[in-house]
């Protein structure tokens, strides 16, 4: 009993911690919509909690316990959820050893061959257990697909209808430079994906207020392809003007892109960025769906539940919810 218990706590503790890991990288690498993260060590970065992460995880454990009721009719479920897992890791394993380890077909072939008999046998084997209970880790993955695949195609719609409404960033300094506006004191901090493009909440900060700041700094955030990036290489700046510098940040996927944090270590050349004197503009969009039909129009319905469920990116991007400011616009998909 007392072996059951240890290894019930270990296995639980390693799901979680596996759970919340694998979201976070998938929020950076934007399979995800921004969730809320809390960081429960000053010392340790890969110590994290997720909200939402957390309640998904008791609600699955609860119906899990509810469609079983016993742990041998869970058996069924897991040995098909354990042997698909490895399975597609070994699959997994072969694209690193072809393209990150520059290993040949013939010598790919030889060592992930075997392995994947082998795991491919023991698949086929429980997958006689697929009406029996294992189906319950298939529609947990394809679920798991459609939440990816919904977020994605939603995202990129989002983008691109936002990209056709922007202009280039030249062309509105080129604009600006010919007739100049009023400007007031402090920084603005522009928030943007794209930094060829001018930010949207700037254009709709000037033309509703009419003013810019002093100091403007466009801000894009790139998530790096390793866990972690070095301070060194955390962040790069242009300047355009004497009125507007472009910063790019990079964050590995494991890390909180902590924004003012970075800015503050880049320390831009004439740019005060005091905590009173630095104002955060972020762009709020209110989505809609559109007229699609069918399979689409589920996507979307999908898509429209995550973004409105999807962390506040003053919290994301650790941002002071004092110091910013959103500009709203509607759109629809």
């Amino acid at each position: 009993m007392i072996l059951s218990m240890a290894a019930t706590v270990i296995a639980s503790q390693a799901v979680i911690s596996g759970a919340y890991s694998m979201s976070s990288a998938a929020m950076q690498l934007g399979l995800l919509p921004r969730l809320s993260v809390r960081r429960t060590s000053e010392t340790e970065a890969g110590q994290i909690y997720l909200p939402t992460v957390n309640l998904m995880l008791m609600v699955g454990v609860i119906l899990l316990v509810g469609i079983f009721k016993s742990s041998d009719a869970l058996a069924n479920a897991y040995g098909l959820a354990v042997t698909g897992t490895m399975s597609v890791t070994t699959m997994l394993a072969a694209i690193v050893v072809r393209r990150k380890w520059r290993w040949s077909r013939a010598r790919t072939a030889l060592l992930v061959a075997p392995l994947l008999t082998v795991d491919l046998a023991f698949f086929s084997a429980n997958s006689l257990k697929l009406l029996s209970g294992g189906w319950v880790p298939i529609v947990i993955a394809l679920a798991a697909v459609l939440i990816m695949w919904s977020w994605l195609r939603g995202s990129d719609t989002v983008a691109a209808k936002a990209r056709r409404d922007r202009i280039p960033l030249d062309d509105f300094l080129t604009a600006m430079a010919r007739k100049p506006r009023h400007r007031v004191a402090g920084t603005a901090v522009y928030l943007t994906p794209e930094p060829d493009l001018t930010p949207g909440a700037m254009l709709h900060n000037f033309k509703h207020n009419g003013v810019l700041h002093e100091h403007n700094v466009i801000v894009t955030v790139r998530t790096a392809d390793q866990p972690r990036v070095a301070q060194a290489k955390r962040g790069s700046w242009e300047v355009l003007n004497d009125a507007f510098t472009r910063v790019t940040l990079s964050f590995g996927f494991m890390e909180r892109p902590d924004v003012p944090a970075a800015l503050a270590e880049l320390a831009l050349p004439g740019i005060s960025l005091e905590p009173m004197r630095v104002s955060y503009f972020l762009g709020r969009r209110s989505i809609v769906a559109g007229r699609e039909h069918g399979v689409r129009r589920f996507l979307d319905r999908v898509f429209l539940a995550l973004a409105r469920n999807s962390a506040d990116p003053s919290e994301v991007f650790a941002i002071p919810p004092a110091r910013v400011v959103e500009m709203g616009v509607q759109m629809a998909l």
